[in-house]
């Protein structure tokens, strides 16, 4: 962070903090740095189960699919302020699925760290086969190597996704990488890239701003994107694009470019009759 971008951030905080006091929230600031850090483990059968869903407020969340995996383990690094400050963190089976917990117990009301917040790091091994149901508030995800559907709604922090099925995001801000999905894609991003590369399925994008980057896309194309440059590459079928700003590449499309749906833009093609080129 440059000096300028901290000296506004400073500026910024009375005047935040000052409009949450008059709202009547409870607002702590602390200089505190959250840098005890403790090992935990977890583990349940994954017996007749085949779905994890994890809550997780603040942390990275890394998730390992495993082909000879027999149940679900995480193993979680905590980070607090104090070596007795509460957390929660469950593995539990509920209606026939599992649920992960990992939350860090804080006081009532708005909490502003001047150092590094509490926070949980987790890294979860599940079957391959498994379908994910992820709830995060802030911090990056990994997922490689489940098979099954995979729901994030995320806050903040880089996703990345290597496999999966049918694949729900629903992201404020960071960067989206996708790969290698047999099933449809959709995602309704804030602001962050999004890259996609080798999607089976049909694919729907509605984003804030940021570049999108499409590669080997086999089903339909829909976006709909305020700012940033996109670029579409080896798709299969049709490729549909509303957009205010940025310029927009496409080439190698299999199918027809609707390219009326077009607001304000550049785009580059090579056309061939009444479709773009084949390279």
């Amino acid at each position: 962070m440059t000096n300028k971008s901290l000296s506004l951030l400073t500026k910024s905080l009375p005047i935040a903090t000052s409009l949450l006091l008059l709202s009547g929230c409870v607002v702590h600031i602390s200089t505190a740095n959250a840098n005890i850090q403790q090992q935990q483990q977890r583990s349940i059968s994954a017996a007749q189960l085949q779905r994890l869903d994890i809550e997780s407020e603040a942390g990275s969340v890394r998730v390992i699919g495993s082909s000879t995996a027999t149940e679900i383990t995480v193993d979680a690094t905590i980070y607090t302020v104090k070596s007795d400050d509460p957390y929660i963190l469950t593995l539990e089976q509920k209606s026939g699925k599992a649920v992960l917990t990992a939350k860090n117990n804080q006081s009532s009301g708005m909490q502003i760290y001047q150092g590094n917040s509490p926070s949980i790091d987790l890294v979860v091994t599940v079957p391959s086969s498994f379908s994910l149901d992820i709830e995060d508030g802030s911090g990056d995800i990994d997922i490689n190597g489940v098979q099954g559907d995979i729901d994030i709604d995320d806050g903040s922090g880089s996703i990345n996704i290597i496999q999966g099925n049918h694949i729900k995001i629903d992201d404020g801000s960071g960067d989206i990488n996708v790969q290698s999905i047999t099933g449809n894609l959709k995602i309704s991003d804030g602001s962050g890239s999004i890259t996609i590369n080798n999607a089976a399925g049909n694919l729907k994008i509605e984003d804030g701003s940021g570049d999108i980057n499409l590669v080997d896309i086999t089903g339909s194309v829909d976006i709909d994107d305020n700012s940033g440059s996109i670029s579409a590459k080896q798709l299969g079928s049709y490729l549909t694009i509303e957009d205010d700003s940025g310029d927009a590449l496409a080439k190698r499309l299999g199918n027809w470019l609707n390219a009326g749906t077009f607001i304000n833009r550049h785009c580059i093609a090579k056309p061939r009759r009444e479709r773009l080129a084949k390279e």
